[in-house]
């Protein structure tokens, strides 16, 4: 498979790294696994005082960012680290949302071993 999004590959990078500091050795059994992604928000979406705009978007629905795409490239960083296959991965939780004010763009993952 040949990936069209070029930023696929440096979030995979990112995610490796943090993942072989964060752990010891990749989970053997089946595992559930945990994805918040976050987004900054678009400057449009807040008044010139800075404040949000009550017509802004509660949610992040936008054509690039699909979150199947998001979990299945932070997945494939995650196999050989956290878990030695995503087929280990037998549920699952995703959410791709907007920043609050006081977080910075990424992801939390949290991976459970059953």
């Amino acid at each position: 498979m040949i990936e069209v999004c070029k930023r696929v590959k440096t979030w995979r990078r990112e995610v490796s790294k943090v993942a072989k500091k964060e752990t010891e050795t990749p989970i053997e059994g089946a595992c559930h696994v945990g994805l918040i992604f976050r987004f900054k928000r678009p400057k449009s979406h807040y008044r010139s005082n800075g404040l949000l705009k009550q017509s802004a978007p509660a949610y992040l629905i936008v054509k690039k960012n699909d979150l199947d795409k998001l979990v299945r490239s932070t997945l494939d960083a995650l196999t050989g680290i956290a878990f030695k296959d995503d087929c280990q991965v037998t549920n699952l939780s995703a959410t791709k949302r907007y920043c609050n004010e006081d977080e910075v763009v990424g992801a939390d993952i949290i991976i459970n071993e059953l």
